[in-house]
């Protein structure tokens, strides 16, 4: 009897710690429209587990046959094709920065934080908050698909971003309906508001100054009047991150295209 109690006791308590871990991992990886459709349905949702930490990459590659590495080839080639962006996360970090400011802000101001915001997540925790692409434009870094929804000409469009935010004209963006931040993470929740405060009195003109600065943000490259992209990779390596981690990161970024494209 006592023994069955005990191993009773010893599964309950895994069960718990199990379940907290899973819980802890979803909120940290930030995708919760991906995990609450696979959590307890695919066993593939433990691939979530994966990012925002080094895992061991070397000794992992090393260990790889070459048909493990033609077919992770493969797979990342099937993928690449695939946007990880979300909308309804990159308007709740946009309006949260309006609300801390009033409700409204410049319109170049709001997407160099916006930016700030991505590539400072990118640093910490190798992942990004909005999976947005970024790009270099002559005015310094943005975010791209961002920058398109708050452009003026596209407030006609329908869509989750237009539903909470606006474009007034070429310098103002402001916030006409609450949108919450039930996909924000709290650390995520904190990074908005850490970087809010630390750019708070800045004008967009400086922020585009510091953006143009190559001890600040050396990925920025000059398009010469036009636009040139930043892979996450060509950013990573700027802020200083190994090889490996950049290549386990590939891995991730593909492997939650994988787990999008499945749960579709």
């Amino acid at each position: 009897m006592d023994k069955k109690r005990n191993r009773d006791f010893k599964t309950g308590a895994f069960q718990v710690v199990r379940k907290a871990t899973m819980d802890k991992t979803i909120r940290n990886v930030g995708s919760e429209s991906i995990a609450d459709k696979i959590v307890g349905k695919n066993p593939n949702a433990v691939a979530l587990g994966r990012l925002g930490g080094l895992k061991g990459g070397k000794a992992r590659a090393e260990s790889l046959t070459p048909e493990q590495r033609r077919k992770i080839a493969e797979r990342a080639a099937k993928f690449r094709w695939m946007s990880l962006y979300d909308e309804v996360k990159a308007t709740q970090v946009a309006s949260m920065l309006l609300e801390l400011n009033g409700g409204k802000m410049d319109y170049a101001k709001c997407i160099k934080l916006l930016y700030n915001i991505e590539r400072e997540a990118l640093n910490r925790w190798m992942r990004p908050v909005i999976y947005d692409d970024l790009f270099s434009l002559p005015h310094g870094q943005v975010v791209s698909k961002t920058l398109d929804k708050a452009k003026v000409e596209n407030q006609d469009v329908d869509s989750f971003w237009q539903k909470h935010i606006r474009t007034l004209d070429g310098n103002n963006i402001k916030l006409i309906n609450e949108c919450g931040k039930g996909k924000l993470s709290k650390a995520e929740i904190n990074l908005i508001n850490e970087y809010f405060k630390k750019y708070q009195h800045q004008t967009a003109g400086q922020m585009m100054d510091e953006h143009h600065d190559p001890g600040l943000f050396p990925e920025w490259k000059n398009p010469n009047g036009s636009s040139s992209k930043t892979s996450y990779q060509d950013l990573l390596c700027s802020l200083g991150k190994t090889d490996e981690q950049i290549r386990e990161f590939e891995e991730d970024l593909v492997e939650l295209k994988r787990l999008k494209h499945i749960t579709k």
